[in-house]
Protein backbone atom coordinates (compact mmCIF):
# COMPACT_ATOMS: atom_id res chain seq x y z
CA UNK A 1 0.00 0.00 0.00
CA UNK A 2 0.98 3.69 -0.37
CA UNK A 3 2.24 5.43 2.20
CA UNK A 4 -0.20 8.16 1.19
CA UNK A 5 -3.19 5.96 1.07
CA UNK A 6 -2.06 4.11 4.36
CA UNK A 7 -2.31 7.87 5.99
CA UNK A 8 -5.12 8.91 4.47
CA UNK A 9 -7.03 5.61 5.49
CA UNK A 10 -5.50 6.04 8.69
CA UNK A 11 -7.35 9.24 9.11
CA UNK A 12 -10.60 8.41 7.60
CA UNK A 13 -10.58 5.71 10.45
CA UNK A 14 -9.53 8.47 13.09
CA UNK A 15 -12.01 10.09 12.12
CA UNK A 16 -14.45 7.43 12.52
CA UNK A 17 -13.93 6.87 15.98
CA UNK A 18 -14.03 10.61 16.84
CA UNK A 19 -17.58 10.47 15.70
CA UNK A 20 -18.34 7.49 17.23
CA UNK A 21 -16.80 9.06 20.54
CA UNK A 22 -19.09 11.82 20.46
CA UNK A 23 -22.31 9.76 19.92
CA UNK A 24 -21.70 7.35 22.67
CA UNK A 25 -21.60 8.14 26.44
CA UNK A 26 -17.77 9.16 28.04
CA UNK A 27 -15.49 6.50 29.78
CA UNK A 28 -16.10 5.68 33.57
CA UNK A 29 -13.23 5.39 35.52
CA UNK A 30 -13.17 3.09 38.37
CA UNK A 31 -13.77 -0.55 38.62
CA UNK A 32 -17.22 -1.07 40.65
CA UNK A 33 -19.30 -3.43 38.70
CA UNK A 34 -21.41 -0.38 37.76
CA UNK A 35 -18.79 1.49 36.27
CA UNK A 36 -17.15 -1.76 34.46
CA UNK A 37 -21.06 -2.14 33.37
CA UNK A 38 -21.16 1.52 31.72
CA UNK A 39 -17.67 0.89 30.42
CA UNK A 40 -19.29 -2.04 28.69
CA UNK A 41 -21.91 -0.48 27.31
CA UNK A 42 -19.90 2.25 25.71
CA UNK A 43 -17.62 -0.25 24.06
CA UNK A 44 -20.79 -1.80 22.59
CA UNK A 45 -21.64 1.80 21.45
CA UNK A 46 -18.90 2.36 19.74
CA UNK A 47 -18.66 -0.96 18.04
CA UNK A 48 -22.52 -0.42 16.89
CA UNK A 49 -21.47 2.90 15.15
CA UNK A 50 -18.38 2.29 14.10
CA UNK A 51 -20.27 -0.93 12.34
CA UNK A 52 -22.62 1.91 11.19
CA UNK A 53 -19.43 4.04 9.95
CA UNK A 54 -18.27 1.14 7.80
CA UNK A 55 -21.67 0.08 6.28
CA UNK A 56 -21.89 3.81 5.43
CA UNK A 57 -18.38 3.92 3.79
CA UNK A 58 -18.87 0.52 1.71
CA UNK A 59 -22.23 2.12 0.46
CA UNK A 60 -20.42 5.22 -0.70
CA UNK A 61 -17.65 2.93 -2.35
CA UNK A 62 -20.30 1.00 -4.11
CA UNK A 63 -22.16 4.69 -5.27
CA UNK A 64 -19.07 6.18 -6.46
CA UNK A 65 -18.30 3.10 -8.51
CA UNK A 66 -21.54 3.37 -10.04
CA UNK A 67 -20.92 6.47 -10.91
CA UNK A 68 -17.60 5.91 -12.48
CA UNK A 69 -19.01 3.16 -14.69
CA UNK A 70 -22.09 4.98 -15.87
CA UNK A 71 -18.78 7.92 -16.78
CA UNK A 72 -17.80 5.46 -18.49
CA UNK A 73 -20.68 4.26 -20.58
CA UNK A 74 -21.31 7.96 -21.24
CA UNK A 75 -17.86 8.90 -22.72
CA UNK A 76 -18.13 5.28 -24.71
CA UNK A 77 -21.79 6.42 -25.94
CA UNK A 78 -20.46 9.60 -27.02
CA UNK A 79 -17.17 8.24 -28.83
CA UNK A 80 -19.69 5.51 -30.60
CA UNK A 81 -21.28 8.71 -32.11
CA UNK A 82 -18.53 9.96 -33.10
CA UNK A 83 -18.23 10.39 -37.64
CA UNK A 84 -15.90 6.75 -38.56
CA UNK A 85 -13.18 7.98 -40.33
CA UNK A 86 -12.60 7.02 -44.32
CA UNK A 87 -10.29 4.23 -44.73
CA UNK A 88 -7.17 5.62 -46.84
CA UNK A 89 -6.76 4.14 -50.16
Amino acid sequence: MKPTLVILVGLAFLAGVSAASAACPPGAAGSTPEEIHANGQRLLCLQRELAEEANRRQQQLEIDALNRRLRDLELQRQFDRLPMPQPLL
